[in-house]
């Protein structure tokens, strides 16, 4: 089989993905923030609200504990997401499916918030390789790393927004990767996952999570922000599929996972 290689974008944060959320405002300016996140795995669900603050707070604001939260099936089921404390609102047995649509409805601050999220079909990811790197590509002379590539094959029925995370020794790295099909629509693919090298006798995890193009848009304009420098204009907020006063997002994600024990 044809394998076309294939190079994500990686993307650095400064915090993980999955915490509250911290966008930039302006002083004057305090709205919610919502994170919620629906995955096809149960227990890898949950709902962070907060307050938004200024640029001259720390990163601690102010959780939203009193808000009702509820999501909509595509055949009508209603589950009620509880308040678990510290602003996480979360129903452990809960997880989507893929190639259906799910509503949010959030009542919190005297405003109500919606959105609408369509979940992908499912990813699969073939397999985990890895290059043995010693002395070369900026590895010391005397050490060892191992470049880790994931094989999958593109759903060519469908266009297709793709993000990963990849955990060492069950900690995840601080950056993720981002990538459309453009060019491996439909086909056999490999992407190596450059700076994420990992060492021998390390336990390597990939999630691959398949999105919709909203919440595509979204990560690459958060990483934009994230990714600007110190003379850079002011980061403006990454598009919402929110409908209400909010910032934030609305994902619901098929998902894959593999994980390899190097040697």
């Amino acid at each position: 089989m044809k394998t076309s290689f294939f190079f994500f974008i990686l993307l650095f944060t400064f915090s993980s993905c999955e915490k509250v959320i911290d966008l930039p405002l302006n002083e004057a300016e305090q709205t919610l923030v919502v994170e919620a996140v629906m995955k096809d795995r149960v227990g890898a669900n949950y709902i962070i609200l907060s307050k938004s603050g200024s640029v001259y707070e720390d990163q601690n604001f102010e959780k939203v504990e009193d808000a009702t939260v509820k999501v909509t099936a595509e055949d009508g089921t209603v589950y009620d997401f509880p308040h678990q404390g510290n602003g996480l609102y979360n129903l452990p047995d809960f997880a989507v499916v893929p190639s259906a649509s799910y509503d949010i409805e959030i009542n919190a601050l005297d405003r109500v918030i919606s959105a609408t999220c369509s979940v992908p079909t499912k990813p699969e990811i073939d397999s985990l390789t890895y290059l043995t790197l010693t002395g070369t590509f900026g590895v010391p002379e005397g050490d060892t790393l191992n470049l880790i590539s994931f094989h999958s094959v593109d759903n060519g029925a469908e266009k297709n927004y793709y993000l990963l995370k990849i955990f060492r020794n069950g900690r995840e790295n601080s950056g993720y990767y981002l990538g459309n099909d453009d060019f491996i629509n439909g086909i056999y693919y490999e992407a190596q996952f450059f700076g994420s090298e990992a060492k021998p006798k390390d336990t390597v995890f990939v999630e691959m999570i398949s999105m919709d193009k909203a919440n595509y848009d979204y990560y690459v304009g958060l990483s934009n922000n994230l990714g600007s420098g110190p003379f850079s204009a002011a980061p403006a907020n990454p598009p919402s599929n929110l409908n209400g006063n909010a910032l934030g997002f609305f994902g619901a994600y098929s998902t894959d996972t593999i994980s390899i024990i190097l040697p």
